[in-house]
């Protein structure tokens, strides 16, 4: 079987939205399923309907994450939608083409904060549950990574703020879905 890629749905000549490139918009803490197959599910739907014309850059949570086998597949996966939809039962597969990367912050962390400085960077999705807010004492600013969530959100925030010497206009909207 063949690994997922663009290259591999243009040789099968796949017809469905796709969307290969456009500006990263969206840094998105976590690479779980529930931020893959929803919040993600929902700015691929953007993409499409609305006229977004953005990515999600994820970055994985914890040193042993998905970082590989999101690259590897150039950032695509399969979503199945099974329920029902006003009243009709629903059976469907859709290919997410929303995310550009996934940046691994305990190898490349400067890729990351790098992130901060994009000027299309709108958005600020995280989802690391209760135990990564969780305030750590031994969080110092320098670290790289910082080793709590908070702690690299305001290492980010502040990179960002030094980037764009302060410009208000350059603030960032969170979501943020713990």
């Amino acid at each position: 079987m063949e690994k997922l890629s663009y290259k591999t749905l243009q040789a099968m000549g796949y017809d469905g939205y796709l969307l290969p490139d456009a500006p990263e918009k969206v840094l998105q803490f976590g690479e779980g399923n529930f931020l893959r197959g929803f919040v993600d599910y929902f700015f691929d739907l953007a993409n499409e309907r609305c006229g977004f014309n953005g990515k999600v850059v994820v970055v994985q949570p914890i040193a042993q994450g998905l970082a590989p086998m999101i690259n590897a597949q150039d950032g695509l996966y399969t979503l199945y939608l099974r329920g029902s939809e006003n009243g009709e039962k629903i059976n469907r597969k859709r290919i997410i083409s929303a995310i550009s990367r996934c940046l691994n912050p305990y190898e490349d962390y400067k890729a990351v904060l790098d992130c901060a400085a994009n000027p299309e960077l709108r958005y600020i999705v995280s989802n690391t549950t209760e135990a990564g807010i969780a305030y750590d004492p031994a969080c110092q600013y320098d670290d790289a990574p910082a080793s709590s969530f908070p702690g690299k959100l305001t290492q980010l925030l502040h990179h960002r703020f030094m980037a764009f010497d302060g410009d208000p206009k350059k603030g960032l909207v969170i979501l943020s879905c713990e």
